[in-house]
């Protein structure tokens, strides 16, 4: 086992950055027609590869009968933090060359499984992988190590060409709205979110993170914009990110509407504000929006698809308690 980041200071990033293009990953939006693919797969790789604290890089190289992998794992640490687990993500597991539908992964899950001893053995208790449905390759090795599935997740997107017809009055949420956004995220459970799907985070802790997730999209700036139904204490929204620093490198304005819930108090509007929502990012420049949930989603899928939302592409997600 060797770690990455002596690989990095012997090489250098541009060196192993054109090895990991070798191996066909694309990037997380290339399913949207008109987008610069190779930006959006350079945009994740060099997060991949960037600069990490030692005591959040878990990336490895071995050899596996003459085979070099590479083992892209890192720790989170405000996950570790809020949820006082030692948490961290793996990014993939890349062979050194371009590998098949039906290509033998045993090489890969070893090279995963001493990655995973020495994660255990520097404190990590925790990891979590999402993989695309297409990549047999990655789903074969994660299995053979016990990752278990927790969520599936589809990508839906479409061109934000002209503004609806029916309009809805909304605003952007001020401070003043935490209280009432944090109870709404809190109330209006997903029990099929990766958080409150898995039984080793509790549903307390899951709660603690909708509400938290909240206020940090409004007071710390984590959204770009959060729409409300315009009245006091409102309990429903959705925020967004504009993606902005992207649009010239991706060839499109692309933004996305993130996290997003709504109670009883206002029935139906779900539909209104993602519609509101979108006309917002029109009216900020984006071209074309894409949000993502759980497959089981039935009820926001059917609202997506009424405001001319398609499905792009499937996600799942597997985690791992060490």
């Amino acid at each position: 086992m060797t770690e990455l980041s002596q690989l990095l200071d012997e090489y250098g990033a541009d060196t192993l950055l054109a090895r990991a293009r070798q191996s066909g990953v694309e990037g997380p939006h290339a399913f949207i027609r008109g987008i610069d693919r190779d930006y959006d797969r350079d945009v994740m790789l060099k997060q991949w590869f960037r600069p990490l604290a030692q005591q959040d890089d878990f990336r490895f190289g071995a050899v596996v009968d003459n085979e070099e992998f590479w083992v892209l794992m890192e720790r989170l640490p405000w996950d570790s933090d809020f949820f006082s687990m030692q948490t961290a993500r793996l990014n993939a597991v890349l062979p050194g060359r371009r590998v098949g539908l039906r290509d033998d992964s045993a090489g890969g899950a070893s090279a995963l499984r001493r990655s995973l001893q020495v994660a255990a053995s520097r404190g990590i208790q925790y990891v979590f992988a999402p993989v695309s449905p297409n990549d047999l390759y990655s789903l074969r090795l994660l299995t053979a190590n016990g990752f278990e599935l927790i969520e599936t997740r589809c990508h839906y997107h479409r061109p934000l060409l002209a503004p609806p017809v029916d309009r809805h009055s909304v605003r952007l949420a001020i401070e003043a709205d935490i209280p009432s956004l944090a109870r709404a995220a809190r109330t209006m459970i997903n029990p099929y979110d990766r958080f409150h799907a898995d039984l080793v985070i509790s549903d307390a802790d899951a709660d603690r993170m909708m509400e938290r997730w909240v206020e940090a999209s409004i007071r710390d700036g984590f959204a770009d914009a959060t729409i409300v139904p315009d009245v006091d204490e409102p309990e429903a929204f959705c925020t967004a990110k504009y993606h902005r620093d992207h649009w010239d490198g991706w060839g499109l304005k692309l933004a996305q509407p993130v996290l997003s819930a709504v109670t009883p108090r206002h029935k139906g509007w779900y539909v209104r504000i993602i519609s509101e929502l979108d006309e917002h990012l029109r009216s900020m420049g984006a071209e074309h929006s894409f949000l993502i949930t759980q497959l089981t989603n039935n009820a926001v899928i059917r609202c997506w698809e009424k405001l001319g939302y398609q499905f792009g592409k499937g996600e799942h997600i597997f985690r791992k308690v060490l």
